[in-house]
């Protein structure tokens, strides 16, 4: 049984790499591009953040909580996200001058390297929550496979476009997706073995909302304004509308 939650749990972590198989079928990265992708990413992220993980933790918290504080605790977390992100923005390391020939590489490497930090914490309670789910309930744990892996595969091209431009390696933006799935079931497996006594569902949904905190700010401090850097603005909006659109449509096809 523990085996068939592992495989669970990888299956998922994998589909991010399938969002990063989009860079083999891009003949070069171009400004337009990336600013489409930014904007993609920036959409896919608030929504499943906005829509799907906030609402979720939240209507938990209501079933032992009153509404208010249910609230309340929510949004605190959330705001404990955007101060990690800040963190988290300050502590990585930023690109040298000679990495690149111009100033928009050096902003899509750090948005890369910002960006493919987020995801990695964003997968890790992804990880957890799927490999218990697996364990306890094998029906219960495909269902949310698959939720999870339709919604890693938009996460997947949001890692690899900026690392495609960055670094103008195709292998690279797609190794940077994989890897960035395969830490769901890597921090999975290491809080099973363990925190595995101490883990609950309050504690999974509580770092739900502090991920969609990391998330939001992402989006709002480098993604949508390194989208629009690029004068490509109709590409950006249109990447922010796309993947709102595909992230509300799966969000919602898995809620059916």
């Amino acid at each position: 049984m523990l085996m068939n939650a592992i495989w669970m749990t990888v299956a998922a972590g994998l589909s991010t790499g399938l969002g990063g198989l989009v860079v083999f079928f891009c003949r070069r990265p171009t400004t337009r591009l990336l600013a489409g992708s930014m904007g993609f990413a920036a959409g896919v992220m608030l929504t499943v953040s906005l829509v799907d993980m906030l609402p979720a933790t939240m209507e938990s918290y209501r079933t032992f909580m009153p509404a208010a504080q249910a609230v309340w605790a929510t949004l605190s977390l959330f705001c404990c996200g955007c101060v990690i992100a800040r963190l988290l923005s300050d502590c990585l390391p930023r690109p040298s001058a000679q990495f690149a020939q111009d100033r928009f590489t050096l902003q899509a490497a750090q948005s890369a390297l910002v960006t493919m930090a987020v995801i990695v914490l964003h997968n890790l309670p992804e990880g957890i929550l799927t490999l218990f789910t697996g364990y306890q309930n094998p029906r219960l744990g495909v269902v949310l496979t698959a939720a999870i892996a339709l919604h890693n595969i938009p996460e997947g091209i949001a890692v690899s476009m900026p690392v495609f431009y960055a670094t103008k390696s195709r292998v690279r933006g797609f190794w940077a997706a994989l890897g960035s799935g395969l830490a769901e079931p890597c921090g999975a497996l290491l809080c099973f073995f363990v925190l595995r006594r101490f883990i609950s569902n309050a504690f999974l949904d509580g770092l739900v909302a502090l991920i969609a905190g990391l998330m939001c700010f992402v989006c709002y401090s480098e993604l949508i304004p390194g989208s629009l850097q690029y004068k490509q603005n109709k590409a950006a909006v249109l990447g922010m509308t796309v993947g709102t659109v595909v992230m509300g449509a799966g969000i919602w096809l898995l809620g059916a």
